[in-house]
């Protein structure tokens, strides 16, 4: 039976050696020593076997039988020594590592350690050994020299639980398991040898702990598996962080644009003449295309985690086609770069689809367009085919900014790509056009690069938008009476105020204004009276969602409360109406005809 187990423990130590050394390893402490854990075990098991052979015969070879069974002894004391060691580095590395200079302090340890052993091997191939085969079926040995072996081994144990115990808050818990283990069970095998002599369980109880051990040292699978966890925790981290940058960008640069937009909107409504009426004109169209590419801007950045939805609205194209001529007219300047535009006559003045991408799109060609192009000319042309309801737009912006390779060209969309200005027989660069292909794909279109003979480059994107049978009508300016009426403005930042205020003019209401949401609940503490409250989100210390909260746990709270803020990203409107309970939305920078419609709607 004691021949079984040593027979069975060599089997799986011989499967283990050749899995372990098979696969490439991490040169680390722990693995070093591990390898000669795993080693010094299988010699064990075959010095045990050879042991328990000879010793039967103990009369046939007496110097044979006595040098194997000391060195069954120095390996017992091997293994054990390995294994205190082992344990001391993983319950100690960590602190090692922080506060020492790890190579030399992991010297003088195994310094100590190596003596320690050596003046160990050496007390037990002097000491005497006897051994006793008085029974038919099994052999142990006794004596001086395995006396002083147990003793040593017995300290091994000991040692490698205090340090655990020491070490416990920097041990792995997936290492404590068979640490614990042997030092738990090396003891009750002990006192069951010493009952039984004929069993031999010593070294299969240590071939077992090698196998459990190798499942929690670092292998290089599961390095590659924490490395690559590491690094997808690291990306969404940076992931986040960086649409976190984005939205707090997107309300800075927002806040600023909407205070411009709001004292234009407030101008119109003077009497001015008709040049300063013009120039305000051109001043709102350049800081509404300023404002459009903010967010597109936005929602390309988006596209990397698949975030953008399309948001369908009527549009009028032309008007849109008209602001994106301008603003690449402005980016050109004068000098010797002709800009030439070519628009289908029949295309109809009212659509319906995502405008704010389809316009982030045209701009990227266009972009890309005047980067390469340095002399000549660019043409940017949209026909349109109608087909019942639909209408496919085909816009292609066409450049002399040189011809491309043509592997070059089939790359042009990949953004993984790097575009060399030396890969363009005229120099020439890739602005967008990853980003620009995943736009046309969301809006299930089509974009095609080619060369144009002797001239440069041409792209062509078709994607097709609904048409809105009854024209865009002029809106009628429409005004309410709620002259009676006493309005809250919540906000941080003076020029937003005075924006709002500027727009509430013509509908001659009282307006009241605080600067915080602290001020604006001390105010409805104090029993003050609004009829409605337009409240700023992103306020220091208390923001509005916050501020509207301690609002309602009022229970004569009963003001309609409108969400007043630049933060326009898709989906927001829903979070403040629906999760946090707003009123009504209104972003930044207010519209007046949208402005109108909210009065109405609350004052109805």
């Amino acid at each position: 039976m004691s021949a079984s187990f040593i027979i069975c423990s060599m089997f799986y130590s011989a499967l283990l050696l050749i899995v372990y050394f098979y696969k490439r390893r991490l040169n680390t402490l722990e693995n070093r020593i591990y390898s000669s854990l795993a080693v010094a075990n299988f010699i064990g098991l075959i010095l045990e076997m050879l042991c328990y052979l000879v010793t039967l015969n103990k009369d046939s070879f007496p110097l044979f039988t006595a040098i194997l069974n000391k060195l069954y002894l120095v390996y017992s004391l091997t293994w054990l020594m390995l294994f205190m060691y082992y344990t001391f580095i993983v319950s100690f590395k960590r602190r090692i590592n922080l506060r020492f200079n790890s190579r030399e302090l992991y010297k003088k340890i195994a310094g100590i350690f190596l003596k320690l052993y050596l003046i160990g091997v050496f007390a037990i191939l002097l000491l005497p050994l006897y051994y006793d085969n008085s029974s038919l079926n099994s052999v142990y040995s006794y004596g001086p020299s395995s006396f002083l072996c147990t003793l040593m081994s017995t300290v091994c144990i000991v040692a490698s639980l205090a340090f655990m115990i020491i070490g416990y808050k920097n041990i792995q818990k997936k290492k404590v398991i068979p640490l614990l283990s042997y030092t738990i069970v090396f003891p009750l095998v002990i006192a069951l040898e010493y009952i039984h002599p004929e069993l031999l369980l010593t070294t299969p109880l240590e071939t077992f702990i090698t196998f459990l051990i190798y499942f929690t040292i670092e292998n290089p699978d599961l390095k590659v598996i924490d490395e690559l966890s590491d690094a997808k925790q690291r990306a969404e981290e940076a992931s986040k962080a960086k649409t976190d940058f984005l939205y707090s960008i997107s309300h800075e640069i927002r806040t600023p644009l909407t205070n411009i937009i709001g004292f234009i909107e407030s101008l119109n409504d003077k009497k001015l003449d008709k040049e300063v009426k013009n120039d305000i004109q051109n001043i709102s169209t350049s800081a509404n295309s300023l404002l459009k590419v903010v967010d597109g801007i936005l929602d390309v950045s988006k596209l990397d985690v698949k975030k953008v939805d399309l948001v369908k609205k009527r549009y009028n194209i032309i008007t849109m086609l008209d602001e994106l001529v301008d603003f690449s007219k402005e980016v050109i300047g004068k000098g010797q770069l002709e800009f030439r535009t070519c628009f289908d006559t029949t295309i109809p003045d009212a659509l319906y689809g995502d405008y704010v991408i389809l316009r982030q799109i045209m701009l990227n060609l266009l972009a890309n367009a005047i980067e390469r192009t340095k002399i000549g000319y660019i043409e940017f042309n949209v026909v349109s085919v109608i087909k019942n309801d639909a209408c496919r737009l085909i816009i292609t912006v066409e450049d002399t900014g040189g011809i491309l390779k043509k592997e070059k060209l089939k790359q042009l969309f990949k953004d993984t790509e790097n575009f060399s200005i030396e890969d363009s027989i005229v120099n020439g660069t890739n602005t967008s056009l990853g980003a620009t292909k995943k736009l046309v794909d969301l809006m299930k279109g089509t974009i095609v690069a080619q060369n144009v003979y002797g001239r440069g480059c041409k792209l062509t994107v078709a994607l097709d938008q609904e048409i809105v049978l009854k024209k865009i009508e002029e809106k009628e300016e429409t005004t309410i009476d709620i002259t009676d009426k006493k309005i809250l403005i919540v906000d941080d930042n003076t020029l937003n105020i005075k924006v709002a205020e500027r727009l509430l003019e013509k509908y001659q209401v009282e307006v009241k204004h605080v600067l915080s949401g602290q001020e604006c609940l001390d105010l409805i503490n104090r029993g003050e009276h609004f009829d409605l409250i337009l409240m700023d989100d992103m306020m220091p210390n208390m923001s509005g969602v916050e501020t509207f909260k301690k609002l309602k746990e009022r229970d004569s709270f009963m003001i309609p409360t409108v969400m007043l803020t630049a933060n326009a990203i898709d989906g927001m409107k829903e979070k403040y109406l629906l999760q946090d309970g707003f009123d009504e939305y209104i972003s930044k920078p207010i519209v007046k005809e949208e402005l109108d419609k909210i009065l109405k709607k609350v004052f109805k």
